[in-house]
């Protein structure tokens, strides 16, 4: 059956002002740093938050787990205001339409269940996976692997779809077709680019 594996965070739903917010939050509360957040936008598009903050803190698995619990706590604060990307929901009903089951991957802890429901886009997805299930995080393939061994899934017929870099390199980890949805210059290998969710029916 032919399959595709979202990113959520910035694919599908606008979630990055709550994440740039608490990012920078936190970041000062616990360790008095302050970064703009024009600054942490791009470093979370470039690489992830948690790659920000580890970097930030000399990678000390104390002060990153430190960082994440007040993270969380702000970051939840904006849970309601999250809302679809546009097209999101018309995308998702087309590629419904035409036959694919459809998965959440996502390094959002268990939130995402919540938040999905909420944006009553649960029902498109076969299974929702969060790294916060025990997954080790993207770009390694253990997440697509994990639903490749339990859907018995067909590469071949494979979309990862993403906005950012590291989940193109997920997708090309299993030689995946992939997506990328992001009007930006980049300088690595990906399938095809789009600049919104309104262009996805023109390519599958």
């Amino acid at each position: 059956m032919r399959s595709i594996v979202w990113d959520f965070d910035g694919t599908l739903a606008n979630s990055y002002p709550g994440i740039v917010v608490a990012t920078q939050k936190s970041l000062k509360e616990n360790f008095d740093i302050n970064i703009s957040k024009d600054t942490i936008y791009k470093e979370a598009l470039k690489t992830s938050v948690r790659k920000l903050a580890g970097d930030l803190v000399n990678g000390d698995e104390d002060k990153i787990k430190l960082f994440y619990k007040s993270y969380k706590l702000y970051e939840k604060a904006y849970h309601d205001q999250i809302k679809l990307m546009p097209h999101a929901k018309i995308a998702l009903e087309y590629c419904k339409v035409q036959g694919y089951q459809q998965f959440i991957v996502t390094h959002r802890d268990t939130s995402i269940f919540q938040i999905a429901k909420n944006l009553e886009i649960s029902d498109y997805f076969t299974e929702i996976v969060s790294a916060e299930d025990g997954h080790v995080r993207k770009p390694d393939p253990e997440m697509l692997n994990y639903l490749i061994s339990k859907y018995s899934i067909d590469t071949t017929d494979l979309w990862v779809i993403g906005d950012r870099k590291i989940d193109i390199d997920f997708g090309n980890t299993v030689n995946a077709k992939t997506i990328l949805i992001n009007n930006s210059d980049i300088d690595f290998k990906v399938n095809y680019q789009i600049a919104n969710l309104k262009e996805l029916n023109n390519l599958i």
